[in-house]
């Protein structure tokens, strides 16, 4: 299996290794089709990836977050910041 390069310079392998490779969760109001958003959590960090794309592909496009920037979203949308994006 061929490792997935790390394309963030802050992000030690390992961590980003851990992330790419994490156990990959979805909302209860996805899609059925698997066409939706998954994310996991570790080593203090938040991976996302898009469940359209082939296994190889989510892994090389997976967003990684600390808990700041995914704190700083999560309170953004519950103060509905984001629901332009929606309409």
């Amino acid at each position: 299996m061929t490792r997935t390069p790390n394309p963030y310079p802050w992000l030690e392998d390992a961590q980003y290794d851990a992330v790419v490779n994490g156990r990959y969760l979805k909302s209860t109001f996805s899609n059925a089709s698997g066409d939706c958003l998954s994310f996991t959590a570790a080593d203090g960090l938040i991976g996302f990836q898009d469940d359209k794309l082939s296994p190889a592909e989510r892994k090389a496009r997976t967003l990684i977050f600390d808990q700041n920037e995914m704190a700083a979203f999560i309170v953004g949308a519950k103060n509905g910041e984001f629901d332009h994006l929606l309409e």
